[in-house]
């Protein structure tokens, strides 16, 4: 992990020099539908998760501590995500199980919730649970700990925003400047290991994907690429 946010922030910048405009397909070639799909959903997850990053610095620069941590976590959701893009990749060049794979993406990508007309969306728990079965159980318990701050629970509004007097019995309100300095932390933590999880998956993205190309190629090779799409 990064020693400061700083670091995190230029190795960001990497990332985002690097990002695409465009996706395109390597082919006008049915077997390259389903990683086509996986690429571009992946691109503008990390599009999304670069913005929320670089929102969240901005806010913290700017001591809008609150507003910090729920842009963070909504990148850390959203690495969950770019994460079990990466894992279904995996799982698809390993089983060959096409049908899976690509009723994910259709869920991902066209998700929606009580909508007949689309496919139910996948919960972002969902895409938590799966980063945890290598983390330990890490990743969610950080997750778990970001939303008691972005929801409107205890640490997100009496516990950032107050201060009671015993004795007068009165409530400073404006900012707790305890609770913020551990809320600060809890912000510089999240954005550092963001980036850094972000350079895992980011490295290890062009082998996972070129091996799940090469089963789709090979399935196609078969004649059996169609019969498993969605």
């Amino acid at each position: 992990m990064y020693k400061n946010v700083e670091q995190a922030m230029k190795a960001l910048a990497v990332w985002k020099e690097r990002r695409r405009e465009t996706v395109k397909p390597l082919a006008k070639n049915i077997a390259i539908k389903p990683t086509f799909e996986a690429d571009y959903l992946r691109e503008a997850a990390l599009h999304r998760f670069i913005e929320l990053i670089e929102s969240s610095y901005v806010l913290y620069r700017s001591n809008h501590f609150i507003g910090a941590v729920v842009t963070a976590r909504g990148a850390y959701e959203t690495l969950a995500l770019i994460w079990y893009i990466n894992s279904k990749l995996t799982h698809l060049a390993e089983t060959k199980d096409l049908k899976h794979f690509s009723e994910r993406m259709r869920s991902l990508i066209l998700g929606w919730s009580d909508d007949d007309e689309f496919p139910n969306k996948t919960n972002i728990l969902t895409c938590i649970r799966a980063v945890d079965k290598e983390l330990d159980g890490k990743f969610g318990r950080h997750y778990a700990m970001l939303s008691e701050y972005a929801h409107p629970n205890y640490c997100g509004t009496f516990g950032a925003y107050a201060s009671a007097d015993k004795e007068t019995l009165e409530v400073q309100l404006g900012g707790n400047s305890r609770s913020m300095s551990t809320l600060k932390v809890h912000i510089e933590n999240t954005i550092t290991l963001s980036v850094a999880m972000l350079d895992n998956v980011q490295e290890s993205y062009e082998k996972v994907i070129n091996d799940a190309l090469d089963v789709c190629l090979e399935l196609h090779e078969k004649g059996l690429l169609k019969q498993q799409l969605i």
